[in-house]
């Protein structure tokens, strides 16, 4: 197994690597970070990230469309 460290910036939940890493190589990855990742034990919780999806959303939002299934005409026998 090979070492590499490098310091970049994550931008929308991705981090760049360098060019030097080949396409398909299997990586081991250990984040080192300056501010806690989690803030409270309740956001490590899987219950409450779920809960707060709809935070924000009004009802019309969160509707689910009328679905009657497809229409039989003829039934064969």
């Amino acid at each position: 197994m090979h070492a590499m460290e490098f310091e970049t910036t994550s931008h929308q939940h991705t981090i760049r690597l360098p060019d030097s890493v080949p396409d398909g190589v299997l990586l081991r990855v250990l984040l080192l970070s300056e501010v806690p990742l989690a803030k409270s034990p309740a956001e490590r919780n899987l219950k409450v990230l779920l809960a707060s999806v709809t935070e924000g959303m009004t009802e019309s939002d969160t509707e689910r469309p009328q679905d009657f299934g497809r229409e039989v005409t003829e039934w064969v026998s």
